[in-house]
Formats: C-alpha cells, structure tokens, sequence
C-alpha cells in the first residue's frame, strides 16, 4: 500500500482507504492492518477535519472509508472488515466456525464500536480537555468540536473510566498463557486490539514517527492513571503483532 494524493486516487483503479493524518486513530490503523496482513493493494489517502476536498470525493466525514469503484462506500469497521475478507479470502482474518465468527465481532464491537474501549478513551481525552482548558487532553478547539460527536457529558465519565478498566480486564484474561485471542491464527480481532490501546499505550516515537505532538501531549496527559494500569500482556501483545505482522514504523 502507498498513500497517493486525491487527485491520484480518483484516477485509480482498485480499492482505496481514506485514513486519518496525523494521529494512530485506531479505527484507520485497524483497517490498515488488515489490508497490510492480507496483501492488498489499496492506495492510502490522508483525510483530517479540514479536508472539505476529501471528504466530499469520499462521501463520509470521517474515517476510515473505502472505496472501491463501482460499490458503495463502506465506512463502519465491521463492513470494511467483511470487504476485506472478499478481496483477498487467501489470508483470513475471520474465523470460518459460526461461533468463533460471532465471538470475534462481538469482541470487536467492545474495542471499536459505540461503548467499547476507543469510544470510551475519546471521552477521557475530550473530557480532559474540557476540564483543563486544553492545558491536557485534546486542545480545546478540538475538544469542542468532537464532544458532540462521542455524545460527551460530564456525568458519563466515570462510566467511560470503568468501562475502559473492564475491556482491559477482559483482554488481559484472555490473552492469559496465550499468544492469539482466539485459538492459533491470527485474526482481526488481535489487529483491533493491538491498534485500540493506542491512545492508552503510545508507540516510542521511533515506531510511530508522524505523531503530531499535540496529539501525543493530549493522549499522555488525559488519563495517566488508566494508561499506568493498563495489564503489561496488553502491550506485550500490541507490540508482538506490530512485530510480526503488521508495518513498522506507523505511516501517518
């Protein structure tokens, strides 16, 4: 995969990626992951909050989106997932057995969707943000303009604070004595993951070069405690599936 510019990738042919610039977000890096892990060809193209110019070639606000010519965009982490496992079905990243299928997108849904472990993170950071005046978490620019977004209240912090402690919990005993979340392949589940602590457990600078610092001050400063607490099989397995399977440094 290469990034392009926009006006390369309207051009192309094949499959395109619209990720996040600038900052890990989970939800790009885990559709990145994928497509690296599975050899697929998709130009990459930068998108941030501004880029009216991508996001009106895109369809979507936001990212990740794909596209693929002729289909309709896909913009949810599950739909990217499925599309995928279409292009290249060579590499799985899904179980094939029903029940592990249903076992890995509901495990999936608690690191990336509503609720789960990166939507909670957000909130911290937002929170924290709001709280200092942007001294620590987002800037509060930033702050502002995502609070609407992740459905941000002050009363809903300290369920974010424990539902991120219990998604820690449950991976961490999963991942007990075990190299895979789910049996001896890998799967995307084990990419989602190693890609939603992000913002809980930086990469060094050196893996993750085109970090802005803004965004690595917010995500150190927004919840230390959690980040502190956070189970060491946690980062052990984010670092070995960077290691053995996925890009080094990060690509922002």
């Amino acid at each position: 995969m290469r990034f392009v510019t926009l006006e390369e990738a309207r051009s192309a042919d094949g499959p395109k990626l619209v990720v996040a610039a600038s900052l890990p977000s989970p939800w790009s890096e885990a559709a990145k992951g994928i497509f690296h892990v599975k050899g697929i060809d998709a130009l990459l193209v930068r998108s941030s909050s501004t880029d009216a110019a991508v996001r009106e070639w895109s369809g979507w606000h936001n990212v990740p989106v794909l596209v693929v010519p002729g289909e309709p965009i896909r913009t949810h982490w599950a739909d990217i997932l499925e599309r995928a496992e279409r292009l290249e079905p060579r590499v799985p990243l899904v179980p094939a057995d029903d029940d592990a299928r249903m076992r890995l997108f509901g495990l999936a849904h608690e690191l990336l969707g509503e609720n789960g472990l990166v939507w909670s993170g957000r909130m911290l950071v937002i929170h924290r943000g709001l709280e200092t005046q942007g001294k620590e978490g987002f800037p509060l620019k930033i702050a502002q303009y995502l609070a609407p977004k992740y459905g941000y209240a002050s009363e809903r912090v300290d369920a974010a604070r424990a539902r991120v402690r219990a998604i820690f919990d449950r991976f961490a005993k999963m991942l007990d004595g075990r190299t895979y979340l789910l049996g001896d392949m890998l799967t995307a589940l084990d990419i989602d993951l190693a890609t939603a602590i992000a913002p809980f457990a930086q990469m060094p600078e050196a893996s993750c070069p085109g970090l802005h610092p803004i965004v690595r001050h917010a995500f150190d400063t927004a919840a230390p405690d959690l980040s502190r607490e956070m189970p060491s099989v946690l980062r052990a397995h984010r670092d070995r599936i960077y290691e053995k399977h996925l890009e080094l440094p990060i690509r922002l």
